[in-house]
């Protein structure tokens, strides 16, 4: 990014930060066109380079100018916000709906046909802060424009579209994870720890804030839970999308939290937990982040990393599953087993 204040500029408004693109002629016209609902007065916090988006091909320069302007708007608001990979609709009282899922997923056509009945905020980043506000980012689409080359699309404008406008302030109200596929089963509640684990995969920056996953259990229980769509086509399911948002949501599970904590030097003897960034445990599993990575634990993997809160030796722990499961001749290859692939991931540490 460059210096803010640069002469010649399209000034957008993304997820809240006011983004500068350079450009003047027609190709400023065309960008205004595109971001008709994104475009403010406001002076630019942060510029994209206009050597990032050198290019004669201006479906190929377009595109990479909303990359651009996305980026730097994740970035001004890393450490502060979920940032999420998630198209976003909201109804009139500003009940939002987010949809989440990889690229290839369907968020496009999704947000497409749900903001013909709700406004539309972004097809691509929701971005929540800790009141559960969404920050609009209404940027183009990229829509395939001629069924004959699925490979070329234009950004077109939300207006273009004729989207729904959005209400002025938004906050998240549903969460909705996209399992595109060759089945039909609908909204499923999800439980909540494999859906944070889902989610930290669409998530940006995420290990920055503090507690992340605490801040994601928290937000999900304030949005009464994670639902699962399973689907084949997009259309069979607008309307119960659109029902969910007045769905009783679901009750919160109780879970404790293990916030990050000084895990000292290795100590002789015994096996110790490795540094990690934040933790939440539900009944019989256990959502642990290790550096940016997140590894959902069950079974064997709670009990040995719960023990591990000091220093254990491998009988210790083997002593402790007996307690809770009964004898086993197993038992000391099952909690080594387990120790091996824990140590792999980066959970726990050796003896020294």
């Amino acid at each position: 990014m460059t210096d803010v204040g640069q002469p010649d500029e399209v000034v957008v408004d993304a997820l809240g930060v006011p983004v500068g693109i350079p450009a003047t002629g027609d190709t400023a016209a065309r960008l205004r066109r595109q971001w008709s609902r994104a475009l403010t007065d406001q002076p630019a916090v942060t510029s994209i380079e206009a050597s990032e988006i050198a290019s004669d091909d201006e479906v190929a320069h377009d595109y990479a100018v909303t990359t651009r302007v996305t980026l730097a708007a994740l970035d001004a608001t890393a450490g502060r916000r979920i940032n999420l990979h998630a198209g976003a609709v909201a109804d009139d009282e500003g009940r939002t709906l987010t949809v989440i899922g990889p690229s290839g997923s369907g968020k496009t056509t999704a947000i497409r046909l749900l903001a013909a009945r709700l406004g539309y905020l972004s097809d691509e980043t929701t971005s929540i802060d800790d009141r559960l506000g969404v920050h609009a980012h209404p940027k183009p689409l990229s829509v395939i424009t001629d069924p004959l080359v699925p490979l070329h699309k234009e950004s077109l404008s939300p207006d273009d579209l004729g989207l729904v406008l959005p209400p002025d302030e938004a906050w998240l109200h549903r969460i909705v994870l996209l399992h595109r596929g060759t089945d039909d089963d609908g909204l499923v509640p999800l439980d909540q720890a494999h859906a944070i684990a889902e989610i930290v995969e669409q998530t940006s920056s995420l290990a920055r804030l503090d507690h992340p996953i605490l801040r994601l259990a928290d937000t999900i229980d304030a949005c009464g839970g994670v639902w699962g769509l399973s689907y084949t086509e997009f259309e069979s399911w607008i309307d119960d999308l659109v029902d969910l948002l007045d769905l009783e949501g679901q009750p919160p599970p109780a879970r404790l939290h293990h916030p990050s904590a000084e895990v000292g030097e290795p100590v002789v003897g015994a096996w110790t937990r490795a540094a990690w960034r934040d933790a939440v445990e539900y009944d019989d599993e256990l959502v642990l982040m290790v550096d940016d990575r997140v590894h959902v634990l069950a079974g064997l993997g709670v009990v040995v990393w719960l023990a591990l809160a000091s220093p254990q030796s491998v009988d210790d722990l083997v002593a402790e599953a007996e307690a809770l499961w009964g004898a086993h001749p197993e038992a000391p290859a099952l909690v080594a087993d387990a120790l091996a692939v824990m140590a792999e991931a980066g959970m726990v540490r050796p003896p020294a």
